[in-house]
């Protein structure tokens, strides 16, 4: 057994989406063109759910060589830098909201004027937030160590366009005063979905790497270390997070 790899657990969808928001539902059915991501995304989720019956099943013993990975913290390290200045733009649309938010509520404003400007605002934060799973996007996409993912995100980005395209209409309305709110709420549920899946994608690329760093060191076994580890020795029992970010870096470099 030693030198082999029995598993590896780690995340299969990341807590906190590109934008910082809870990570949802899917974007595409099973029967889309993204269906051989999905059937990743799967494998990976199926390797979670059995945790528990793998750990039951492995021999005890000195000769368990165990790892763990912080993939949680990997994805603020490594993804989020790559859409840092989109963030920081949808960062200050927030505080645009905040500040309107205080007026109001200091009477600076009436309520007619409070909810015509908020909801322009709020349009403009929803276009903020999809230029930075676009840039997300787009990098996925150039990055050569995301091939075997290619061609589904290149579909995943086609059928964002029309999304796309409704936030700009939406956008120049917007302009003139004038917000759908039933529009606009279904647009950012499109847009949740959309971020979601961006973030699965990332969480599936951490996997595939861990599981190289654990093949290439002989684990046997290696443990995700949110809501999984609540204690290690560190004398057998070892991090290769470092490893894995520095293999994540890769994919992003000129």
């Amino acid at each position: 057994m030693k030198g082999s790899t029995l598993a590896l657990v780690i995340v299969g969808a990341l807590v906190l989406g590109f934008v910082g928001g809870i990570v949802g539902g899917r974007l595409f059915s099973k029967g889309s063109d993204t269906s051989a991501l999905e059937t990743r995304l799967d494998d990976v989720e199926s390797k979670i759910s059995s945790l528990e019956d793998q750990l039951a099943s492995l021999p005890q013993g000195p000769g368990l060589k165990v790892a763990y990975v912080d993939a949680e913290s990997l994805f603020v390290k490594v993804f989020l830098p790559q859409v840092e200045a989109e963030r920081q733009a949808m960062a200050q649309k927030q505080g645009e909201i905040q500040n309107l938010q205080a007026r109001y509520l200091q009477g600076e404003l009436t309520q007619d004027q409070y909810q015509q400007q908020v909801a322009k605002l709020q349009v403009e934060l929803l276009q903020a937030q999809l230029n930075v799973d676009l840039t997300m996007l787009d990098k996925m996409i150039a990055s050569p160590g995301f091939v075997n993912f290619r061609g589904d995100l290149e579909r995943i980005r086609e059928q964002a366009r029309p999304l796309v395209d409704e936030v700009k209409d939406l956008l120049q309305t917007a302009q003139l005063g004038i917000v759908d709110m039933e529009v606009l709420l279904a647009l950012e549920s499109s847009f949740k979905q959309l971020d979601q899946l961006l973030t699965q994608a990332a969480a599936a690329k951490i996997v595939e790497i861990a599981q190289q760093v654990a093949k290439e060191k002989g684990f046997d076994l290696v443990l995700r270390k949110k809501d999984v580890l609540i204690y290690r020795n560190e004398e057998t029992v070892t991090d290769i997070s470092g490893d894995v970010e520095g293999r994540l870096w890769g994919l992003f470099s000129s």
